[in-house]
């Protein structure tokens, strides 16, 4: 029997192929199979634009499909069938690699993976390898930090409701609000009852084909409202450089 192969989760960063990382451009030219999540209703998978240029002549690919949906039974079926079809290819001898957008470790399908492969075939081996994440990178496009010296930090998504996002607003100087387009009037209200409008900033696609930048959302006229998009919002010093 050959040795067992090990898995690589990797976040292949916001989108722009050269902020992936060095570590995780190594793995994926010396892996044997690469897995790239797409949803089930027929989307070109980002991930896969991102490590495009890095894949080998003749190197396997496979897609895995996961549904658009958020009831749990489906999701978790979904979740063990990946995790069937990776346990096959690690069981052959065969390392590999799934791709995640940003960060692997932040709201990522590759950790439910993982879960789910544990769950079934706990020796098999696991690797995360970290990516940058989108408001790492919005940040940067901004030119302005996501904290200073003792200043909070809150990193939330939009669908937490509205009461859970009054609530960080007031207490951390410094908020990145994730997946803030679907509900971008919504927040807008928001953050103009909290006094904050004029401190947040607008980034959709950050590193992708069609990025948009606004950094005042007081001024702004109207704007995409993309699933991939967040709000940061710069309070005390201001500080930008």
């Amino acid at each position: 029997m050959p040795e067992r192969g090990k898995l690589y989760g990797i976040g292949v960063g916001p989108g722009a192929p050269e902020l992936l990382t060095l570590k995780a451009a190594r793995i994926l030219q010396e892996v044997a199979v690469v897995f790239v999540p797409r949803g089930d209703k027929g989307e070109q998978s980002l991930a896969l634009h991102v490590i495009s240029p890095l894949l080998r002549p003749g190197q396997e690919l496979r897609e895995v499909t996961f549904p658009m949906t958020r009831q749990r039974r489906k999701l978790e079926a979904a979740w063990r069938e990946a995790a069937r079809t990776v346990a096959a290819v690690l069981d052959a001898g065969r390392d590999a690699a799934f791709v995640t957008l940003g960060d692997s470790t932040l709201y990522s399908t590759c950790f439910y993976l993982g879960e789910a492969l544990r769950a079934m075939r706990p020796e098999l081996e696991v690797e995360v390898v970290p990516g940058v994440t989108s408001f790492s990178a919005a940040a940067a496009l901004l030119n302005r930090p996501l904290a200073c010296g003792r200043e909070g930090l809150a990193v939330v998504p939009a669908t937490k409701g509205r009461a859970f996002l009054r609530q960080v607003l007031a207490a951390f100087e410094n908020v990145v609000i994730l997946k803030a387009g679907p509900v971008l009037e919504e927040l807008r209200d928001l953050l103009a009852e909290a006094g904050r409008l004029e401190e947040a900033a607008y980034v959709c696609r950050a590193g992708m084909p069609g990025q948009v930048l606004e950094e005042n959302l007081a001024v702004a006229g109207e704007l995409p409202e993309d699933y991939f998009s967040l709000i940061l919002v710069r309070g005390c010093s201001k500080t930008d450089f």
